[in-house]
């Protein structure tokens, strides 16, 4: 059996994962179950920032160091992208925790899933930009060996 080369699109599993995260969050909002809702965006922003920390640590200085910034994809951006991800679901899993003292738990409700939308809008954009620009312009600029001692480093 051939074995598969390492290409850095498998960290877009973890996106995936975390998404199913943020759904099942979602999911206990909308049945009104906060226990569950404010445990799933806990377990989601732990995630994210261990997924985000763990491209800032291998992913982004081997993406730079291989030459790989393009307009629409350097490292500024990625950054800037991954700082307001981690201050938005900061903020989400406050609104979250504050849903115990509402008064208007649907109208609070609500306004936490509006807050939602534009937080769902902004990871989908990042992970786009890590699928069209980051991934295969590393895939591209790094040999086999380089690419799976960086993922090994995510495994463990």
């Amino acid at each position: 059996m051939k074995s598969r080369k390492p290409t850095f699109l498998l960290l877009l599993k973890e996106h995936e994962d975390m998404e199913h995260l943020f759904d099942s969050h979602q999911r206990a909002l909308l049945s009104r179950d906060l226990e569950s809702a404010l445990a799933m965006i806990s377990i989601f922003s732990r995630t994210l920032e261990r997924h985000i920390d763990y491209e800032e640590k291998s992913v982004l200085p081997l993406y730079v160091a291989k030459g790989g910034e393009t307009e629409g994809g350097t490292l500024k951006i990625f950054q800037a992208e991954h700082n307001k991800l981690r201050d938005f679901a900061a903020k989400l899993t406050k609104h979250t925790a504050a849903l115990y003292g509402s008064r208007d738990i649907l109208g609070s409700i609500l306004a936490l899933l509006d807050q939602e939308a534009m937080f769902k809008g902004l990871l989908s954009h990042h992970t786009l930009r890590e699928h069209t620009l980051l991934f295969p312009r590393l895939d591209a600029r790094t040999t086999v060996e380089e690419r799976r001692k960086v993922l090994k480093k995510e495994a463990s």
